[in-house]
């Protein structure tokens, strides 16, 4: 599989969502490859969706969804998990893909 570009992100979020489903996400750490395949996807689409970190505007935290595509968004939920998130779409229009 190739690695896939930032145009493949700046596409409508729910396009990104479905197409990353079967897509393999590799870290290299410690010299050591990590890999899995990417099962289940939830897109989180502009300052309208209530379920969005953006909803409520632009923060510290959730800045990056305002950014360009194709970028990591990574927040840590209840103290010990950490969320990867990818952005989608263009910049200043807050839209992400939780994996």
């Amino acid at each position: 599989m190739p690695i896939l570009t930032q145009n493949f992100f700046t596409r409508p979020t729910l396009t990104v969502a479905r197409e990353l489903l079967g897509q393999h996400l590799v870290r290299d750490l410690d010299g050591q490859r990590l890999s899995g395949i990417i099962v289940e996807t939830e897109a989180y689409v502009g300052p309208d969706d209530t379920a969005s970190h953006a909803s409520k505007g632009r923060t510290p935290r959730n800045g990056v969804m305002f950014g360009v595509a194709g970028i990591a968004y990574v927040y840590l939920i209840y103290g010990m998990y950490s969320m990867l998130n990818v952005t989608t779409e263009q910049p200043d229009f807050p839209a992400a893909i939780l994996i």
